[in-house]
């Protein structure tokens, strides 16, 4: 009986140990990016919780790592791309897949998520969605677009 008991024992240590750990929730994020349209870097700002929170930076810049565009119509087209958020403070960066809706009528919307991170940010995880305000900072909506993303993010 005792044989029993530490082996039951034994295989409830190994069960609790194998089980995943939990993620952590997501804390709110904000990022603005000025993005070029003629594949330029452009600069980020970060806010929020997940700032506040040492979960992401507060500033960097942001390249363009792949992009198509796909889906066009006589109101817009769609754009599929990668973008890779570059810390100024050294920390890191991480890749987030962006798939926009440029609607000639109703503006630019789109979904974002991260990919994978580097540096800190390799457990970085989370999604979110956003708009595009054609022709901010640089005057001509042809040639740069400030997007505004919101959503969560957490590390596992």
């Amino acid at each position: 009986m005792r044989k029993l008991l530490v082996l039951l024992f034994a295989i409830a240590v190994m069960m609790a140990l194998a089980l995943p750990a939990a993620a952590t929730p997501p804390s709110d994020v904000g990022f603005e990016v000025e993005s070029s349209l003629l594949g330029a870097p452009g600069p980020f700002t970060a806010s929020g919780p997940a700032v506040d929170e040492g979960i992401v930076c507060d500033a960097g810049a942001v390249f363009d790592a792949s992009g198509k565009v796909t889906g066009f119509s006589p109101t817009g087209f769609n754009f599929q791309g990668v973008k890779h958020f570059v810390c100024d403070d050294g920390s890191g960066g991480f890749f987030v897949n962006l798939q926009a809706r440029i609607d000639f009528r109703k503006g630019v919307t789109f979904n974002w998520n991260v990919l994978r991170g580097t540096g800190d940010y390799m457990n970085l995880h989370g999604a979110g969605s956003g708009f595009g305000i054609p022709g901010v900072p640089c005057g001509n909506p042809d040639e740069c677009v400030l997007d505004i993303y919101f959503g969560g993010l957490h590390v596992d």
